[in-house]
């Protein structure tokens, strides 16, 4: 699972896909909730400043969220994007 915590505490629950036109050669495209917005790394660069961040389940979605935000690019602290054991219950807004 892969959630947004936002500045505030509040967690929202992402989904990865490659289905998407923003998914930009194959890397993916985070998807909030069911309302087809995406995560964009812009948006998440202004979060991670004040004080948000990633966390995922898996390696592999901690990979694919990389991708997806253009990671390399942005200038946000590693520990911005985490690997976690346990997922919390999260809010799947847009519900």
């Amino acid at each position: 699972m892969i959630a947004l915590i936002h500045p505030d505490g509040h967690r929202e629950k992402l989904r990865w896909t490659d289905q998407h036109p923003r998914s930009a050669f194959g890397l993916g495209a985070l998807s909030r909730g069911r309302t087809g917005e995406t995560l964009d790394g812009a948006t998440f660069a202004e979060l991670v400043a004040r004080g948000g961040r990633l966390e995922c389940s898996t390696d592999l979605e901690r990979r694919r969220a990389a991708g997806a935000l253009g990671w390399s690019a942005l200038a946000v602290p590693a520990d911005a994007l985490r690997l976690v054991d346990a997922p919390a219950a999260v809010a799947d807004h847009g519900a």
